[in-house]
């Protein structure tokens, strides 16, 4: 499994929100480029940048900045947040992103985004899905916020982006995001064996290095580490240790 971490970008700040509430805001003094390469200098060989800003408003706001990362390391880069349409997806592959992360379109229009996946490629496109429990054993993807439910359960959801070639996918159960509750074991065990030829990045919940070898141990091939590295609860040298 490798340790992928997570750059949140408000305004062009290094910032962490819980629950993906914009009023419950930690901001950090980091500057985004340098704790970039002090994570590339860690060991990371992917690192996962957020645009909050274009998340709710769309549009471009940290472009700028998550270009300078891009052009700051010399590895992959990893960016979602606010991509509506297809020159949205393009704008951040230009900035020098390997790979886009597509959430609420994915829920609202995945024959969308099933075209650009034979467009575009399914290397260069990452399924962002976040996922509430819905009290039945499955799962409601969301949107815009968390405040739209998709009309597809996450399973049938996965099923018709899998058969159009999806390769990535970006899951994170919301109510353990940024709440260092331990990954969702049983989501990503599930997704493991429901879709083995999908590559699962794990997200949402990891606050120790006790909750990296859980999330592990479900089989996913990368799991996002955010606040928790910001925050040393995690330290830096256990990014080395799950490089590969």
């Amino acid at each position: 499994m490798q340790l992928i971490p997570a750059i949140d970008l408000r305004q062009g700040r290094v910032v962490r929100l819980q629950q993906g509430d914009y009023d419950r805001e930690t901001r950090y003094d980091d500057d985004p480029v340098a704790l970039a390469q002090r994570y590339q200098a860690a060991g990371a060989e992917l690192i996962h940048i957020v645009d909050l800003d274009s998340a709710r408003d769309g549009g471009e706001a940290n472009l700028g900045v998550i270009g300078n990362i891009c052009r700051g390391v010399d590895i992959a880069v990893q960016t979602g947040g606010g991509v509506r349409s297809l020159d949205d997806l393009r704008a951040r592959l230009d900035a020098g992103a390997q790979r886009v992360v597509i959430g609420s379109l994915c829920v609202r229009e995945p024959d969308t985004v099933a075209g650009w996946l034979d467009q575009i490629g399914p290397d260069a496109i990452v399924a962002g899905l976040d996922v509430l429990a819905d009290g039945r054993g499955g799962w409601t993807p969301k949107a815009a916020g968390w405040t739209e439910s998709g009309a597809l359960e996450l399973f049938a959801l996965l099923a018709r982006l899998s058969d159009a070639g999806l390769k990535h996918l970006l899951c994170t159960d919301i109510e353990r995001d940024g709440m260092f509750a331990g990954p969702s074991i049983e989501l990503y065990r599930t997704l493991v064996e429901r879709h083995p030829g999908i590559r699962t990045q794990a997200s949402g919940g990891i606050g120790s290095e006790a909750d990296l070898e859980q999330a592990a141990q479900s089989g996913v091939d990368g799991c996002i580490v955010g606040r928790a590295l910001l925050e040393g609860r995690v330290h830096l040298e256990a990014i080395q240790r799950w490089s590969r």
